[in-house]
């Protein structure tokens, strides 16, 4: 299934690159009209933007406090606390703009980001904090000593930021190459396919398969083209789109961690250290519209 970075970025990992959790919503900022409606189905979860409006067919709280607070755009910052159903009740949400969404000079969204804030804390009295915990997670790393990459790991455009400006609603610009989307990932169960993204956007990715966070310690700068196939079973959890049920394994096929390595010449090193991690002080259903 693939994924537009729309998707990921606005619907569960982040699309600010200036927001903080202390930081209050932005005076002025603010949608002119909000809708929620309970969604128990669950069904129909890529978000819809274009100028001035922006719909989360089936969205959870959880979904938008990342979105809400994220400090970058494929912000891996673990959110914890609050009630159990904020990860678990889902939500038809649609904020409207009489102006189209600005974006930063980078081409991320972040007016949208502010509005998102401000519905949660005004809608669901969200109110969070930050602090540093001490976590265990991965640091994905080059694997050889002399910095080379496997053949899965190619360099590519940066054309994010074109792709991100479109989806917020600035004119689109031709494509300069064939194939999928810039700034995406898709695959079926066993393969990752990333087309024109950082290392560090590919580790958030990684860290829905891996078992654990994943976190960029490659130092390597600009977008690639990313294409890893492993054993569907060696994953730790489903792929996005995936349907329910155990994955298919595949002999032939090498786990997820040893193919990070043939393929394209990373791998993860387990380690621990101090995280920021957002707390959710305290959240409560949503006013009625």
């Amino acid at each position: 299934m693939r994924c537009r970075l729309i998707a990921l970025v606005v619907g569960s990992i982040a699309i600010a690159t200036t927001s903080s959790a202390q930081q209050a919503a932005t005076p002025g900022l603010a949608f002119d009209v909000v809708s929620i409606k309970p969604n128990p189905s669950g069904v129909d979860s890529i978000i819809r933007v274009s100028p001035g409006r922006i719909e989360f067919p089936s969205t959870t709280l959880m979904g938008l406090i990342k979105s809400a607070y994220g400090r970058f755009a494929f912000d891996p910052r673990e959110v914890v606390g609050g009630p159990s159903w904020i990860d678990s009740d889902r939500f038809r949400v649609i904020g409207t703009s009489a102006r189209p969404f600005q974006s930063a000079p980078d081409g991320f969204p972040t007016d949208l980001s502010a509005m998102i804030r401000r519905l949660v804390e005004d809608r669901f009295k969200v109110r969070v904090h930050s602090e540093q915990r001490e976590t265990a997670h991965y640091a994905m790393i080059l694997a050889r000593t002399d910095g080379k990459t496997g053949p899965g790991l190619r360099s590519a455009p940066d054309e994010c930021t074109q792709a991100i400006k479109e989806l917020s609603g600035a004119k689109p610009a031709p494509r300069t190459r064939a194939g999928p989307p810039p700034c995406s990932f898709g695959g079926p169960p066993g393969k990752i396919v990333g087309t024109g993204v950082t290392l560090n956007a590919f580790a958030n990715m990684l860290s829905r398969f891996a078992g654990r966070r994943v976190i960029d310690r490659t130092g390597l700068p600009g977008s690639f083209d990313i294409e890893l196939t492993f054993d569907p079973a060696s994953a730790a959890q489903l792929p996005p789109g995936a349907a329910p049920g155990p994955l298919p394994r595949d002999d032939a096929a090498a786990s997820i961690f040893t193919a990070l390595q043939e393929q394209l010449g990373l791998k993860l090193e387990s380690t621990r250290s101090p995280v920021d991690v957002l707390v959710v002080d305290a959240a409560e259903p949503p006013t009625p519209d």
